[in-house]
């Protein structure tokens, strides 16, 4: 994780503690984003500075069915129930219907680690549609993922997904064919 994005992180938990305990904290103001902070600079410009999504869709890259390989998609109007709902059902289909191993689900798990904090923020409170509280659901269910797939906090934290080469780089690494 870039240190930035571990600072706001890091300021997100401090404001959460102050509104959980009413206690004014002095919670330093997080740096800036350049765009460097970005993976590519079509995604700093869609989010600038403040990292603040412009998007319509979330992305859930390489989500899909092995036999399928367009891009997955969410609504970026999603709240955080939503998305976790979403990233639930992903590993259960694909476990279960795909057979995917653990460690193909592990960024599907590490997307629920990042907005589990967001869940627990606006989502802790009996909600008569749902008929419980959700982040109490969805946070036992997050639990039982991390156990079933035997992956801890920690790990989906540092989970970073692996960049792909393109071009000449990229045809320079695959191997020679052998013909007979």
């Amino acid at each position: 994780m870039r240190p930035e994005r571990a600072q706001w992180e890091e300021v997100w938990r401090q404001q959460r503690e102050e509104d959980r305990t009413g206690q004014r904290l002095d919670i330093p103001v997080p740096p800036t984003y350049t765009s460097a902070d970005f993976a590519r600079p079509s995604y700093w410009s869609n989010r600038g500075k403040l990292d603040v999504p412009k998007e319509r869709f979330i992305s859930y890259p390489e989500a899909g069915p092995d036999n399928d390989s367009a891009l997955m998609l969410g609504w970026a109007g999603w709240g955080h129930k939503d998305q976790a709902q979403a990233l639930f059902e992903l590993p259960a289909a694909r476990t279960t219907r795909d057979g995917w191993s653990s460690e193909r689900v592990v960024p599907l798990l590490a997307g629920l680690h990042e907005v589990m904090p967001w869940v627990k923020q606006w989502h802790g409170e009996y909600d008569d549609e749902w008929g419980d509280v959700p982040a109490d659901e969805l946070e036992a269910e997050y639990e039982n993922q991390l156990r079933k797939h035997q992956v801890g906090a920690e790990e989906l934290q540092a989970w970073r997904p692996v960049r792909k080469t393109r071009g000449r780089k990229a045809a320079a690494k695959q191997p020679a064919l052998e013909v007979e």
